[in-house]
């Protein structure tokens, strides 16, 4: 019996049969969800405005009206229906609050300045009311999309087919980068190599599929969504080589990144005076970015204040009868560009028993830590005079938390365990972050838990946007207590 050559070998493989629903499909389904959600709910407005006669009916239709073409065109404008944001639903939700938000109040601000309020019942009959029910249902159209994003992925029915040419070192590193993303809409067809004998330790327990011409020739007969190539970017002839012969199959065909690349996934390239150079490493949030942010930081911060008031008094009072000494402690942290700021917060241990620089954490069930210290560390009321620290500008709303100067985390000083520990301080530390939300917050025992908190705060820092702040600040509302704070 002769034996088999590769591409006969190909049939035999477990190929993705699923039906393809790519991520754009997905968009104009929730914009169409959306469009005809506020279509419906305008409607019903409309019909309960003429209930009213005269200009108090027109103010309530053209109010609603604006409303409506403002928020979808702010969800577009704000990034909203990116082909990104399918994977977050919490993202898409905190945009869509946001911008009704905004566009509610600027329209009530408006009617307000007309002297047109007393025309309603305000809050319970009047613009806005209805078609605010429309903005609740487009939210819950975005939670169920994304379960059924992960139910349909996890059933074999949307994916994106991937294939890798490159079965050596490179390729091992770039199944090992996709298995850590874990999207379960990403489907790895498998390895291709013209040279046999490469095969790497797959996730999948299979090895080389076959050839690069098996590759072509599978594409014929079975969908390949993207098709990656793992070689080492020095590797230039036989690149090109590569690129020649896969260039017909209808496909994305990407260069996977070369050893330095993985240390950057998250990079791209630019553009200097008309050359392409590789990004490596950008000033965060800068210019107009740095404008908007410190708009933000006055407009909710000064909000936030204003409401918490009451709250912080009790709390000062909660305090003064609890335990002699100061209410507020001030602890030196580092800053912006690895400065020192005096941090406010509510005193939650005795006085005698401060510790200005940390040089011991707390604990669970540290017995420094006073009875109503206890009650305002377990709900992060401690933490609300740092709102004066947003107002005076030496912190942020949102950003990585600010760490006392001899916070250690397993005997080590934090520095010394994360080498990239220092550019968390190219920002303005912030009440909350992206690694508080993320369950990383809390007492760092172990080496593991400063080394996620700095990663995800590199993260927030290479993706900011004003978005992402609401999106934290949304997160930090619903789990404002958690099992990791004392």
């Amino acid at each position: 019996m002769r034996e088999r050559t590769s591409s006969e070998q190909i049939p035999a493989i477990a190929t993705y049969r699923g039906a393809s629903f790519a991520g754009v499909s997905i968009v104009v389904i929730t914009a169409i969800a959306d469009i005809v959600l506020m279509a419906v709910f305008f409607r019903l407005s409309y019909l309960e405005a003429s209930e009213y006669s005269g200009m108090p009916a027109k103010v309530w239709k053209l109010t609603d009206a604006v409303f409506v073409a403002s928020t979808l065109y702010l969800m577009v404008a704000s990034g909203g229906y990116s082909h990104k944001q399918i994977g977050n639903p919490v993202s898409q939700i905190s945009r869509l609050l946001f911008n009704s938000s905004a566009v509610a109040l600027l329209e009530w601000l408006a009617l307000w300045a007309a002297d047109l309020t007393e025309d309603f019942w305000w809050p319970f009959e009047a613009p806005l009311n209805t078609v605010a029910w429309g903005i609740l249902l487009m939210c819950g159209v975005r939670v169920a999309l994304y379960k059924a994003l992960v139910v349909g992925a996890s059933r074999g029915v949307i994916a994106r087919t991937v294939a890798i040419i490159g079965a050596g070192e490179p390729g091992s590193r770039l199944i090992k980068a996709l298995e850590r993303r874990k999207e379960p809409w990403v489907h790895l067809i498998g390895v291709f190599d013209d040279r046999s004998g490469r095969e790497p330790e797959l996730p999948l327990g299979t090895g080389r599929l076959g050839s690069v011409d098996d590759l072509v020739a599978y594409s014929r007969r079975n969908r390949v969504d993207e098709i990656l190539i793992a070689l080492p970017w020095g590797a230039e002839t036989r690149l090109l080589d590569i690129l020649s012969r896969v260039r017909s199959v209808p496909a994305n065909i990407r260069l996977a990144p070369d050893v330095i690349g993985h240390h950057f996934l998250d990079r791209g390239f630019g553009r200097l005076g008309g050359v392409p150079v590789f990004d490596v490493y950008s000033k965060p949030i800068s210019g107009w970015g740095a404008l908007l942010k410190r708009i933000e930081d006055l407009v909710f911060g000064g909000l936030a204040l204003l409401l918490a008031s009451p709250l912080m008094v009790l709390c000062a009072i909660a305090i003064k009868l609890d335990s002699r000494g100061p209410v507020l402690f001030r602890q030196n942290r580092y800053g912006y560009n690895n400065t020192l700021i005096g941090v406010y917060k509510f005193r939650s241990m005795y006085h005698e028993a401060r510790d200005a620089n940390c040089d011991t954490q707390t604990t669970r069930r540290d017995p420094r830590i006073t009875r109503v210290g206890a009650v305002l560390r377990r709900t992060s009321l401690d933490e609300l005079p740092q709102l004066f620290n947003v107002l005076s500008g030496d912190m942020s709303l949102v950003g990585p938390r600010p760490h006392a100067t001899n916070t250690k985390a397993a005997g080590r000083l934090f520095e010394e365990v994360v080498c990239e520990y220092a550019a968390r301080h190219k920002v303005k530390p912030g009440i909350t972050g992206w690694a508080q939300v993320r369950g990383w917050r809390g007492e760092t025992d172990t080496e593991e838990k400063i080394l996620r908190r700095v990663e995800c705060d590199l993260y927030y820092m290479e993706n900011w946007s004003v978005f992402f702040d609401v999106e934290i600040l949304f997160r930090t509302i619903m789990a404002v207590a958690g099992k990791n704070v004392y």
